[in-house]
């Protein structure tokens, strides 16, 4: 808010630098350190910029040398610290097969945070440039606001050039419409991840790091949450920036369209994380030859796509394996198209549509669910044993409630220990489960209202009193239910 009001306050000439010592501030905080990263990564891309557009327009040997170069030093400062540790462990590892003896050590390198997403920024950039679908930015300081932009740094959307490099230029007057806005897209980003994300993380939490504690119905259940979590998180903080730049005048690139309402898991990437799916499609998919080449060829181009995916999310076999699945998702849906529509067919589910679409969007949120587990498990070992462990107990459970036996179903869910109920305090657990259920169908209703309603907020259409009256409930919520924690955003440790 102190940003805003300065914002307002300052002459249009003065305003950049207010952003760029802002973003600074916010970003160094944590890690001042950190800081020297962001300079050299900003250094890198400003002069590439400048040097591609003076010396290889038109796509000459010269441009493609400096584009190499580039790309070549961002990628290997988020290779130095991102990745150095894994690879080292992976040479090793291959060593170890062959006979071979490899020093290996493991490094004390500390990820910096949102690396990822400000170098694939700026790669974004130093493409567009070459490509000459962006003329390079001149101004240094506006370029270091471009990279260091405080809302989205930390963790996006990622976006283009095109996109918010421009809107650093132009002058924002104070819009009452446009704060109002981005105050409610915060809010709503605050109550996803304060009520949702941060209560349903102690029940995921208190599973996924002790799996083998727990029996199949709560490896479910810690699945199926964190499903919601990461959503409500990363979707939480993309509503947050979002509101926040709004609040400016700018307007960020949207980065969410309720992706758990897909019928497909292609369509699921088109909703997911919209600005890094777009990004791999931009400069990795289309590059090796994406829908021109033969069908063979272009199914292995989703698959090397997912496996880098999963790759920039983490360094592990996890997210790699996390990646692959996806990209499987996709092929095998290719190739089992034509069967599907069949199938759909001799099951009469073309004659009621609506039943055919809930059914194709509970496939796809189960397999981005089963997904997920490789994605949160602390190790592809403790992934395995989830999968392979889903099942167990949940037969007999069932048996048991269809019996009516009592006494073997409390026996079967009585996982108190220490005087702690997945993580939640025995005389807590009950009101905490209910605000998470109830949360998550209100999360459930206004996103079902708005795929129907095509994007429109829920309220804009509602009776100022009735907008005020839920704008008040909801600030309300995430006062009084919010779960104020140091649980910090997923995806700023990427």
């Amino acid at each position: 808010m102190t940003v805003a009001v300065l914002y307002y306050a300052v002459p249009h000439r003065f305003r950049w630098g207010l952003l760029l010592c802002s973003g600074l501030v916010f970003y160094g905080s944590s890690a001042p350190w950190c800081l020297l990263l962001l300079a050299a990564v900003t250094v890198i891309a400003y002069a590439g910029g400048v040097a591609l557009e003076r010396y290889g327009e038109g796509k000459t040997r010269t441009g493609k040398i400096i584009l190499a170069a580039a790309i070549t030093l961002l990628l290997g400062i988020l290779g130095g610290f991102k990745y150095l540790n894994f690879f080292n462990s992976v040479i090793s590892d291959v060593a170890v097969l062959a006979g071979l003896k490899y020093p290996a050590q493991v490094l004390n390198i500390i990820l910096p945070l949102g690396i990822s997403f400000y170098i694939f920024q700026a790669i974004a950039y130093l493409v567009d440039v070459y490509r000459g679908t962006y003329e390079a930015e001149r101004h240094f300081g506006i370029f270091a606001v471009y990279q260091s932009f405080f809302p989205q740094i930390l963790a996006g959307p990622i976006p283009r050039p095109s996109q918010l490099l421009p809107q650093f230029r132009e002058e924002h007057g104070l819009d009452p419409d446009s704060v109002a806005e981005g105050l409610k897209r915060m809010a709503w980003g605050f109550f996803k991840k304060a009520v949702i994300a941060d209560r349903a993380a102690i029940i995921v939490n208190a599973v996924f790091d002790h799996p083998h504690e727990y029996s199949g119905i709560y490896l479910i259940l810690a699945m199926l949450l964190f499903t919601l979590q990461i959503y409500c998180d990363f979707s939480g903080y993309s509503d947050i920036a979002i509101g926040a730049g709004r609040v400016l005048g700018f307007r960020l690139m949207e980065n969410f369209r309720r992706p758990y309402m897909s019928m497909s898991m292609t369509e699921f990437w088109r909703r997911w994380h919209i600005s890094l799916s777009t990004w791999f499609r931009d400069y990795l998919y289309i590059p090796l030859g994406g829908n021109r080449v033969r069908p063979v060829r272009r199914q292995l181009n989703l698959l090397i796509t997912f496996l880098m995916s999963g790759l920039w999310h983490g360094a592990g076999w996890n997210f790699i394996v996390w990646g692959a699945l996806h990209g499987l998702f996709i092929v095998i849906g290719i190739w089992t198209a034509r069967v599907r529509d069949v199938a759909a067919r001799v099951l009469g589910l073309k004659r009621f549509p609506a039943l055919h679409d809930r059914c194709r969007q509970a496939v796809t949120f189960l397999l981005a669910a089963f997904a997920w587990i490789f994605f949160r498990a602390n190790s592809l070992g403790d992934a395995v044993y989830i999968v392979t462990h889903l099942g167990s107990g949940v037969g007999s459970l069932i048996a048991n409630i269809v019996a009516g036996n009592r006494a073997a179903v409390r026996a079967a869910t009585d996982i108190s220990r220490n005087g702690m109920t997945l993580g939640f305090a025995k005389e807590s657990y009950n009101p905490e489960m209910l605000i998470l259920v109830v949360a998550i169908l209100v999360l459930w209703l206004v996103d079902a209202v708005e795929e129907r309603s095509g994007n429109a907020p829920v309220v804009s259409s509602k009776p100022s009193l009735v907008r005020l009256g839920l704008y008040y409930l909801l600030v309300c919520c995430i006062i009084f239910f919010g779960m104020f924690s140091s649980q910090q955003f997923i995806y700023f440790r990427f």
